[in-house]
């Protein structure tokens, strides 16, 4: 019987979902193992060879774990919602639900193919109305509470109002955004509805504020970050403005520290948690209060870490946006001021983070008073400060901020010298400026005294207070999209928000997707949709793509429950995500939003954790090799010229040379050194572009056009995108799956070479030769010897270890060294290769549960099979290869007993020839040796 996998792994993938292997329940006596993955957004590329390397690893630890005895929830679903189904709308008129269904078709029949253990009974869509009733849900819920400091917890709105009523503002201490004279319990009774609710907004977790878009007037559109180059529209080059407007945020800020904590709790590689932890960044500091100049009453709030350069902040500067422009801008600077703000309405958040070099600013006319030398410094504008960073103020210190001291210069300002060169931090500046200490209390003090000291100074005269701030933020949860959530929120005539009790709060239909002319959603047009039956208008944002995927592992627990998002003996059982495997890209978005809602379900008494996952492992990227061609920079009689890599030189070098990424289909020996187009490349190559079909080909003297090769992401931009498809059509799942792990550490970037696949390939064959020769049974049931036993047992310790710290792909190597030595001995026992089926099982299931019925039994290796264990016994030699040597050079090898007495090795050592033959008659002068180590001859 031959090795066809194809015709084995459908049978077995059916044989899977019939008698269903994989779904499991949620209750067992079995302890419980969750392991997750990323759910895929469902594009309509498909998926390339890249991207199951993460599924591949979570499959086969979830079949190990299955098989050592745990009750294995594993499971798949679809991240739906999105912009580039609703961009694809836009270009074709295909409707997302429609292209998304076809896309998440797509993607299931290509997970299918590889034989992941997926319950897909508990299949989730975030856009499937079933899943996204719970997400709005959620929603409310977040809009309902409000962060308690005190508590350290969520807690009900219902509470905070409450509060109000009893003691004002001053009986609350909540995270908040109000900024407004406090009020005691009498004012709050005399409020209007709409003043009341006005404040509740400045305290909920899910709130309204205004936000800035990338609005297109030219598109008349919303764009999202990535459409957006240098201010203007990629498509088309249009001017691009941030433009504000009202809009959902949620208040992860209020959770900022016990982000942080938490990621002492859990086993997340230490660069991602430094991503998150510079990403949450915490910093203490000082509270500061300038009061302006000639304005009773008014104050500008600045934050700082190095309280102790106050004495050298000559200009304060506050970003465009800052609430108090208005009030500072002079009549005189009006113009001036108008012009700046004009300017900064083309850039971008992400440009001005980014954009060191440019230096702008404006003058607002307006002065603030230094709170200890009592002198007036000027107040400027500048983009290099942002509204929603600290208080959206500075005080500016150009001898101590590389930032700072770029504009002092650039506006000619002042500099003044304020702490020792040798604990500045910007020592190059201090060298040019001549830094002194130029305060009293300060005097001699170094840089975290110094600290200390300035803020007891700063209590002290009562100009600010001891601060921890935080660099997260509370990020922007509305899109002006079609394809998302709806929120389940609707407005009176006064704006009052109401919420939308019955949900589903569903899309409704739609064919036009490009947001309105004045930048809203596309679901503003929908007038019978917007305009309740009870007189108030719907919202017409959509949520962002990350709200459905901020809890779906808790959805999985209770994919099927309709009466609540999961049922709470659910989750009791399963309690957290044992196992997460994903890409690192994901590290302050998905993964910092997820556990700030986990987080939040556990304040409202929904899970049991703080912390949804416990172990995270961010798999590495496979890589395309991308394969190019010498284009010559000079046509020739009107006609392109390609030349052989192997014969830039003769044309003057790359330098005169573009390079064209090629179609790998065409490519001969792709990804090795002799890559090349032969005749019929040039031929497909010719056919591919029209500008092409004249060309003149440079080729080598083998008629070849060699190629440039360079390791580098695979994507369509590349043509070099690897079907999984084509892969498994050819070798079969078990040798793809394998392959990948194969590859390297599955933590590590790797480039993907197709030619190395056929040794996997060749290893099942050997591993399936084991069992059959044609179609001759060679298993037989007699007693295992020794060294039969020995490899065994030596591959079942390495391979667990393997598995246990995901070094996936030392273990195919293992599998690789087993069946040879087997092989060598020619051993074909029951008791072995049963044992070593079960432990190849994981990495390749197809091929051992057809031998594993081969072998008789008659249900799944994954129903009733256990993992095996290793027997140290069997590892201990008892014999041992003692190295010869001669004046400690090794002449000589010899296999003796462990057992075997010191003088008996000796005499065994003299007789062998090699050893006559250096010893040349002579006796040894000395003779060493160290058991289970050397024999050493001194003449």
């Amino acid at each position: 019987m031959d090795y066809t996998p194809q015709d084995i792994e459908q049978k077995w993938q059916q044989y899977w979902e019939e008698k269903q292997v994989y779904k499991t329940d949620n209750q067992s006596s079995k302890p419980k193992y969750y392991v997750l993955d990323m759910f895929p957004y469902p594009s309509g590329a498909g998926l390339h060879v890249g991207h199951p390397l993460g599924y591949i690893a979570s499959d086969i630890f979830a079949r190990f774990k299955k098989l050592c005895g745990f009750n294995v929830l594993h499971t798949m679903g679809f991240d739906a919602f999105g912009l580039p189904a609703e961009q694809y709308a836009i270009q074709t008129g295909v409707h997302p639900a429609v292209s998304t269904a076809q896309n998440v078709q797509r993607y299931r029949q290509q997970l299918d193919k590889m034989g992941f253990c997926y319950d897909w009974s508990r299949e989730v869509n975030t856009s499937d109305p079933s899943y996204y009733k719970w997400t709005q849900q959620i929603f409310l819920w977040l809009f309902e509470h409000y962060y308690d400091v005190d508590a350290d917890k969520a807690m009900p709105i219902s509470t905070l109002i409450q509060k109000f009523e009893q003691g004002g503002s001053s009986a609350v201490n909540a995270v908040n955004s109000y900024d407004e004279e406090e009020f005691d319990a009498v004012t709050w009774h005399n409020y209007s509805q709409k003043e009341q609710e006005d404040i509740l907004m400045n305290f909920r977790l899910a709130y309204r504020k205004i936000g800035y878009v990338n609005w297109c007037e030219e598109l008349g559109t919303v764009l999202a970050n990535d459409e957006v180059k240098d201010g203007r529209s990629e498509r088309g080059g249009y001017p691009v403005i941030q433009k504000p407007m009202l809009q959902w945020a949620l208040r992860i800020s209020a959770y900022a520290q016990r982000l942080l904590d938490g990621l002492e709790t859990v086993e997340f590689a230490e660069a991602l948690k430094i991503q998150q932890r510079n990403w949450i960044g915490r910093s203490e500091g000082a509270q500061i209060f300038f009061d302006v100049a000639g304005i009773d009453t008014l104050q500008i709030e600045v934050f700082t870490t190095r309280p102790d350069t106050i004495f050298g902040a000559t200009f304060m500067v506050l970003a465009p946006e800052h609430e108090l422009v208005d009030r500072l801008t002079t009549a005189e600077q009006r113009a001036a001021v108008d012009e700046y703000l004009h300017y900064v309405e083309s850039r971008s958040e992400r440009d001005r983070m980014t954009d060191v070099k440019t230096v702008s600013g404006v003058f607002t006319g307006a002065y603030c008073i230094h709170p200890f030398s009592g002198k007036e410094i000027p107040i400027w504008l500048s983009e290099y400060v942002l509204a929603g960073y600290g208080t959206g103020a500075i005080m500016s210190v150009p001898s101590d901020d590389e930032r700072d001291n770029r504009f002092a210069h650039h506006f000619g300002l002042p500099i003044i010298p304020v702490v020792d060169q040798s604990m500045h931090p910007y020592a190059e500046i201090g060298d040019k400026l001549g830094i002194m200490i130029n305060s009293e209390f300060l005097d001699g003090l170094e840089v975290i005294p110094a600290i200390k000291k300035a803020i007891e100074k700063i209590v002290e005269k009562g100009i600010g207070n001891r601060k921890i701030n935080f660099r997260l933020r509370d990020a922007n949860f509305s899109r002006q999209r079609y394809w998302g959530e709806p929120f389940p929120i609707k407005y009176d005539k006064d704006g009052l928000p109401h919420i939308e009790k019955a949900l589903p709060l569903e899309l409704p239909p739609l064919d036009n997707f490009h947001p309105t002319a004045e930048g809203q959603s596309p679901l503003a047009r929908v007038e019978d949709w917007v305009n309740t039956t009870d007189g108030m208008l719907r919202e017409t944002d959509t949520m962002p793509g990350y709200a459905g995927s901020s809890w779906y592992f808790l959805r999985y627990m209770d994919a099927n429950n309709e009466e609540e998002a999961f049922s709470q003996e659910a989750v009791n059982y399963w309690q957290d995500v044992d196992l997460y495997l994903g890409g690192a890209e994901h590290a302050v978005g998905h993964l910092m939003y997820s556990r700030f809602w986990h987080k939040f379900l556990y304040d409202m008494g929904k899970v049991p954790t703080q912390e949804p996952y416990k172990k995270l492992i961010n798999q590495g990227m496979i890589q395309g090799i991308i394969e190019m061609i010498y284009m010559y920079n000079e046509r020739r009689d009107g006609k392109l010229v390609y030349v052989s890599a192997d014969r830039i030189e003769e044309f003057g070098g790359e330098e005169n040379f573009s390079k064209i990424p090629v179609y790998i289909a065409f490519v001969s020996n792709y990804g090795l050194s002799d890559s090349h187009l032969d005749d019929d490349g040039i031929k497909a190559f010719k056919a591919w572009r029209p500008e092409n079909v004249d060309a003149i080909f440079e080729c080598n003297a083998e008629g070849h056009l060699v190629t440039h090769s360079e390791v580098g992401k695979m994507s369509k931009r590349y043509h070099n995108v690897i079907n999984p498809d084509d892969m498994v059509d050819k070798y079969g799942s078990d040798c793809f799956r394998m392959y990948e792990m194969f590859l390297g550490p599955l933590e590590d970037s790797k480039p993907w070479n197709t030619n190395g696949i056929s040794g996997v390939s060749k290893f099942l064959k050997k591993f399936w030769s084991l069992f059959y020769d044609g179609d001759n049974w060679l298993v037989v049931d007699d007693t295992a010897s020794p060294a039969e036993l020995k490899v065994l047992h030596s591959t079942i310790k390495t391979v667990r270890h393997g598995l246990e710290t995901f070094s996936l792909n030392t273990c195919v190597s293992d599998f690789m060294k087993c069946v040879n030595e087997l092989r060598d001995l020619n051993c074909h026992k029951t008791s072995i290769l049963k044992e070593l089926l079960v432990l190849l099982a994981p990495f390749a299931p197809h091929i051992t549960e057809e031998l594993w019925m081969a072998l008789g039994e008659t249900t799944s290796v994954f129903q009733n099979a256990q993992y095996p264990t290793h027997n140290e016994a069997y590892l201990v030699s008892d014999s041992f290869d003692y190295p010869v040597c001669v004046n400690g050079k090794k002449r000589a090898m010899i296999n003796l007993p462990a057992s075997m007495a010191q003088d008996q090795i000796i005499a065994a050592a003299m007789e062998l020839e090699e050893i006559q033959k250096w010893l040349a008659g002579a006796a040894p002068k000395k003779t060493i040796v160290v058991p289970k180590k050397m024999i050493n001859f001194v003449l």
